[in-house]
């Protein structure tokens, strides 16, 4: 229960941080990225295993987000059909979440050294831009395809709403860092972050049957309560 009330709290600190980060006004701290990790008995089958990287971002009110391990079967160059140097790219478009997805609405997660002109920072060199002319710049150069992925629709709560499910246990959070976002293997990322952010305990079985103890070369049986059983051999000899 203290774990649960723990969690709970440490997520609930990302409304008031994310707040602070979408500020104008006065000088900007570094952003720290936050993941949400879906809780392991989530209902909601859309956000079912699901990582979310929140965003230091704000639609009016709202908290944004993309889920970052969701591959869907849309391919990048079916998003940008008047490319042709996409012509040929088997590289697929991420669900982002439900807001706007049916409208294919477009964003990109990227790396890169220098701060671009049409992006915000997420965290450290991780930036994310909803500028389709810059996605689809990002989406034709080669050399950023392992640094790059590219979602169709958004993740949002109303504060009210987001309070509401992590009361309620939906979710866990973690610091963000840049490799789970690019993962090969977007589909083991959410078990592998779920036990960091939410450990379940070794359970230790007793064994059913008495185990055997090791003494000066030979196995003998151990009783129950883990004693060596007497040697029959040490035992004194029958009356003739």
């Amino acid at each position: 229960m203290r774990a649960s009330l723990a969690s709970a709290f440490a997520v609930l600190a990302l409304i008031p941080a994310l707040a602070r980060a979408t500020a104008q006004e006065g000088p900007k701290a570094e952003p720290q990225g936050q993941f949400l990790i879906a809780s392991r008995d989530l209902p909601d089958p859309l956000f079912h295993d699901s990582v979310v990287l929140m965003l230091p971002i704000r639609e009016g009110t709202l908290l944004v987000g993309l889920i970052v391990n969701k591959p869907s079967k849309i391919k990048v160059r079916d998003v940008f059909p008047d490319s042709p140097t996409l012509k040929n790219s088997d590289a697929m478009a991420y669900f982002g979440g439900p807001v706007d997805f049916e409208v294919a609405a477009r964003s990109a997660i990227f790396r890169s050294k220098n701060p671009p002109k049409k992006a915000i920072q997420v965290f450290g060199d991780v930036y994310v831009t909803f500028d389709a002319g810059e996605i689809l710049a990002l989406v034709e150069d080669s050399q950023q395809a392992s640094n790059l992925r590219v979602f169709l629709g958004r993740s949002q709560w109303d504060p009210e709403q987001f309070e509401g499910e992590v009361v309620r246990g939906s979710w866990h959070n973690l610091p963000a860092t840049a490799d789970p976002i690019f993962s090969k293997f977007p589909e083991s990322l959410w078990r592998t972050l779920i036990d960091r952010a939410d450990p379940r305990p070794v359970v230790q079985s007793t064994p059913l049957f008495p185990l055997a103890s090791f003494n000066s070369g030979f196995w003998s049986p151990v009783d129950s309560v883990g004693v060596p059983a007497p040697d029959p051999s040490q035992a004194a000899p029958f009356a003739d």
